[in-house]
């Protein structure tokens, strides 16, 4: 292609990073122990659901990428192209995040590194324009439906045996009714978001913990609990290479364990190494 350059296909590769699952694992992650707990959990409830849907229609229309001979990104594999799930994920993650933030500099930035992501996916030959509107088109609309629905207090939102047993049910539902054989990343997911809900809730009622506000502590504490998490993520992998089980169950038990790691077992590492506080009498929220 006659656009492209040396130069040009980095920055489209580092664009296109911020959408892989590794750098929205370790990007929620950080922002959970650094800036709000809060925040992130409702932008892990926005990824699990998108990251769902998106490979659910994936595999129901079984739109095709464009030609391999386009295609500079080898990391997307046999996968289908419509809807494009970076371009949803970047929707979802970066406007929503402004939204949260509702400010003017945050709205320019999310919306230059959504469209940013969106133009590296066209550039580097693995989407077409179809691709990427209807991907952003279906982030964008989980956003409004999302933004609509939390403020409501019904019982699946406000009781944590609801919760959990609404995330159970719409999961086995969507591996039931799957096209195919549905990804093993859907029950991690699930998995994931099923222990940050109990353990959100346990945290705030016994430790309350807050994250650091000094920019030094924050630093310490993001670096830390990368290196730490990146130790969780291979000791896994050194697990299930030691002891197989099925797919699926073990994806569940990633989920879980990951879940668990970030939202309780770092916190207290973090509170243990004093780099972050928490109240003498933590709020007790029913």
């Amino acid at each position: 292609m006659p656009l492209r350059s040396p130069a040009l296909t980095q920055l489209a590769f580092g664009l296109s990073w911020l959408g892989y699952t590794t750098f929205i694992m370790f990007f929620m992650a950080i922002g959970y122990w650094t800036w709000s707990k809060a925040i992130f959990y409702r932008l892990l409830i926005l990824v699990a659901i998108n990251a769902t849907l998106n490979a659910y229609v994936k595999d129901v229309f079984h739109d095709p990428r464009p030609p391999l001979a386009l295609r500079l990104d080898d990391l997307v594999g046999a996968s289908y192209g419509l809807p494009s799930g970076h371009a949803q994920m970047a929707v979802v993650i970066w406007l929503w995040l402004a939204w949260e933030l509702r400010r003017t500099w945050a709205w320019v930035l999310g919306s230059a590194i959504a469209l940013g992501v969106i133009a590296s996916r066209l550039y580097l030959g693995v989407h077409d324009l179809e691709d990427v509107l209807v991907g952003a088109a279906l982030g964008a609309t989980s956003l409004l439906v999302f933004e609509r629905l939390r403020h409501y207090r019904w019982a699946w939102q406000t009781s944590l045996g609801w919760s959990v047993t609404t995330i159970t049910a719409v999961t086995a539902a969507a591996i039931l009714s799957w096209p195919g054989t549905a990804p093993e990343y859907i029950p991690t997911l699930a998995g994931w978001l099923a222990a940050a809900t109990w353990s959100l809730r346990w945290e705030e009622r016994h430790v309350g913990y807050r994250p650091p506000t000094a920019a030094w502590h924050k630093i310490g504490v993001g670096l830390l609990g990368a290196a730490c998490f990146m130790g969780e993520q291979k000791m896994l992998k050194l697990i299930a290479a030691y002891f197989p089980v099925d797919p699926m169950l073990w994806a569940l038990t990633k989920g879980l364990v990951s879940g668990l790691f970030v939202s309780l077992l770092m916190l207290w590492i973090i509170l243990r190494l004093r780099l972050a506080t928490a109240p003498a009498t933590p709020t007790r929220t029913a």
